[in-house]
């Protein structure tokens, strides 16, 4: 007798082809070793599907390959699922409220799964007290699977559900279960909090409870690290947040801790380290031209700095883009002046003149324009500027000098050590200390010829540009620097974590300067002593005993 098929399948084929050509011939593979091949003409406009019947549920590995006229050959497998599957399932379980007056009574519901939609026919379970149950239920069952169980003590139980579904498939879950109040645990912990008001040097903290039965603080002492501690009770139904704010006196780092004693008894406590840092300090300032025309070489520049705390200047430095700077500090015992400079430019052109403003708190600010000097003739000619960015050596700026309607050709450069260099912008390290000679030539498209020379001082091999004296030393520095400009210099003493201890400024003129520094109170350990200008960078190493 022959087998009744148990299900006839369509398939459907997904052919592609780059060039929109046609399949030629379609085999599909079906997993129970009855396959077969189908041709198709080149003109067929239809789709390229295919039936067959399966004689047993199961599941097949199915695959079509398809041949396409022209030679292109491609293949693809899929399993596929005939009949219905194997049965397959899970047991699970949750706890419900509790809607009684009696504490220890707990209710619980089972959460079949079954992969063919099966039915639990007998459902047990095991509450971990030795009184157990099982409840058998009918196939057209369509309400929860829910049991109370009253426990005599409280405590933690295992609990288990074993469900047997309809057609055999048995499955089960154990989880513990909490019966009753749990025995008091919890913990402290707190976090940095945002302030509304910005308010220097106060930081606000945010207590961060946790109590397993939810029990609430009723206490909560803060340490600040700086002898100024609080606490704070609390009624039993306050609902807002455990917050507090605190003003330190200095910025720094300090110990903050956070006690909470909660109803009922339960205490903990957590410690963590808390920067304060100083008060935020903005400044700015703007940078105003004054000039009589746009062709005049004399220009007028006003600073208006301002400080938010308000703090005082101390320190003004011009920047007028054609290498002529300079730096003025400002006596903190005279009325402040106003912070007006003139000067005046060596011809035509676009410049960028900065103003840089150093306040009594720290804070530094800079505003830059643009300066716009037109020529009123057809002047030609030129100027360099120079600065030095590392041992010996410097960096070198054209500028030239032309008629509107010209432009530069070429900017070449002589060093005056027997080497020469190309460009508007060049930078040149000396193999040996000495003054060189430098000359910039300058041709534009109109037959402008420009010629500029200076003398550029080099400290010398075997002259180091800062020496200091004793080393190590224990209380007078003695510092030697050959300075290759006349200027105001920075100096900086760092720590061996790189944070500056000491500040001065010094007026350095060309050629070998000395100074004296008092360093009697500070710790011992290895610094580094820095000599900073717009123009010049040393620096050596000490010890401090």
């Amino acid at each position: 007798m022959a087998e009744i098929p148990v299900s006839t399948i369509y398939f459907k084929a997904l052919p592609w082809h780059n060039n929109n050509k046609k399949p030629q011939r379609i085999c599909w593979t079906f997993g129970d070793g009855r396959d077969t091949c189908i041709n198709y003409p080149a003109n067929y406009n239809g789709q390229y599907v295919v039936a067959h019947q399966y004689q047993h549920p199961g599941q097949y590995e199915v695959c079509v390959n398809i041949r396409y006229y022209g030679g292109c050959e491609a293949h693809k497998c899929k399993p596929i699922q005939i009949g219905p599957r194997p049965d397959s399932c899970r047991a699970d379980f949750e706890r419900i409220p509790n809607t009684s007056n009696t504490p220890l009574r707990v209710y619980l519901r089972a959460l079949p799964w079954h992969n063919n939609n099966k039915k639990p026919q007998r459902i047990c379970w095991t509450f971990g007290d030795g009184r157990d149950t099982c409840i058998n239920y009918p196939a057209n069952y369509t309400g929860q699977y829910l049991v109370a169980h009253n426990y005599q003590h409280p405590g933690v139980y295992q609990v288990c559900v074993n469900i047997r579904y309809f057609g055999g498939c048995e499955a089960q879950k154990c989880k513990p279960l909490q019966v009753g109040e749990r025995p008091d645990s919890c913990r402290a912990d707190f976090e940095r909090a945002p302030l509304t008001a910005n308010t220097p040097l106060t930081v606000g903290f945010k207590a961060l409870p946790w109590h397993n039965n939810n029990k609430k603080p009723q206490r909560i002492c803060w340490t600040f690290g700086d002898g100024r501690d609080t606490c704070i009770n609390y009624p039993e139904n306050y609902t807002g947040q455990y917050v507090v704010a605190h003003q330190y006196q200095h910025p720094g780092q300090y110990e903050v801790c956070v006690n909470i004693r909660y109803y009922g008894g339960c205490e903990a406590h957590k410690c963590k380290p808390i920067v304060v840092p100083p008060p935020q300090v903005n400044c700015t300032v703007r940078l105003f031209e004054i000039t009589p025309s746009i062709t005049s070489l004399v220009r007028g520049f006003l600073a208006i700095p301002t400080s938010a705390p308000p703090s005082r200047p101390i320190r003004i430095c011009w920047y007028f883009g054609d290498g002529e700077d300079t730096c003025i500090m400002l006596n903190p015992n005279q009325p402040l002046p106003n912070l007006f400079i003139r000067h005046t430019y060596p011809g035509p052109g676009v410049y960028r003149a900065c103003v840089k403003v150093r306040f009594e708190n720290g804070c530094v600010a800079e505003d830059c324009k643009e300066v716009v000097i037109r020529s009123a003739t057809n002047i030609c000619g030129g100027y360099m500027t120079d600065s030095l960015i590392g041992p010996r050596t410097f960096k070198f700026k054209g500028f030239s000098i032309h008629a509107p309607n010209d432009e530069v050709l070429l900017y070449r450069w002589t060093f005056g050590d027997g080497t020469s260099a190309l460009g508007r912008e060049v930078t040149h390290t000396y193999s040996q200390g000495g003054n060189y000679n430098v000359c910039l030539y300058i041709t534009t498209r109109l037959g402008c010829e420009t010629k500029i020379c200076r003398t550029v001082r080099v400290p010398g091999n075997n002259q180091p540009a800062l020496v200091l004296t004793p080393n190590p030393v224990i209380n007078v520095l003695h510092a030697a620097f050959f300075s290759t400009h006349t200027e105001t210099v920075n100096i900086r003493i760092l720590n061996s974590m790189g944070n500056v201890v000491r500040t001065y400024l010094r007026n350095a003129t060309v050629g070998p300067n000395t100074w004296n520094f008092d360093l009697s109170t500070l710790l011992p350990g290895v610094y580094s002593f820095v000599v900073q200008s717009p123009n010049q960078l040393a620096s050596a190493i000490f010890i401090k005993l």
